[in-house]
């Protein structure tokens, strides 16, 4: 049930399709969860000001029933800030990423919850 949230001040016309399946495999593979789980939602056209500038920037959510903590944030941080930088071309150093471990019960799919 991953999902990855990404906001950016960019706009609709600037965000290649390929990024939403890029995301989804990179993220099936790192966190080891089968792709039909992962859901990304990218948020193009927001008022976004990093460092007190308007130029392209992102605001990134990750969020998963476990597979989160020291180790993998980094190894998610490396993969997530290449793509974005690699189809948006948005620095690296203009972007942030919060990472969230949910728990299964808080977490509803299919009428039911995960837990």
């Amino acid at each position: 049930m991953p999902t990855f949230v990404l906001n950016t001040n960019l706009s609709r016309s600037t965000i290649p399709d390929v990024l939403a399946e890029e995301l989804t495999a990179v993220l099936s593979k790192e966190l080891g969860k089968p792709k039909q789980y992962i859901a990304v939602h990218i948020v193009p056209d927001q008022i976004l000001h990093f460092a007190g500038s308007s130029e392209p920037c992102a605001l990134g959510s990750l969020s998963s029933i476990g597979k989160i903590g020291n180790k993998q944030n980094k190894n998610y941080s490396k993969v997530l800030f290449d793509l974005v930088n690699k189809h948006l071309h948005i620095s690296p150093d203009r972007m942030y990423i919060v990472f969230h471990d949910l728990d299964a019960a808080n977490v509803g799919w299919n009428s039911n919850t995960f837990a």
